[in-house]
């Protein structure tokens, strides 16, 4: 698991905005916005079940945006956790 936690930090990381994973579930990261009660997070694969957890960071507000518009301003994120979102 450390490694693919490792893998995804780093194409994170070396990503210039999340559009860098547009468009959205596309391999190897999977990148997917969750819905519901989980509405502003996202999450990418790792080990399945498991997926990173993290949400956007922004000095300007988000909440307006959806899509391609909304993944090219997220430029830095906070990871939150690492769980079975289907479980």
């Amino acid at each position: 698991m450390a490694r693919f936690i490792r893998l995804r930090i780093d194409a994170l990381y070396a990503a210039e905005s999340l559009l860098d994973f547009w468009p959205p579930k596309s391999k190897p990261e999977r990148v997917h916005e969750l819905s519901g009660k989980q509405l502003g997070l996202f999450t990418v694969d790792l080990q399945q079940p498991y997926r990173l957890i993290f949400k956007p960071i922004s000095d300007t507000s988000l909440d307006s945006l959806v899509g391609k518009d909304l993944w090219q301003l997220i430029k830095k994120i906070e990871i939150v956790g690492i769980e079975d979102t289907h479980g």
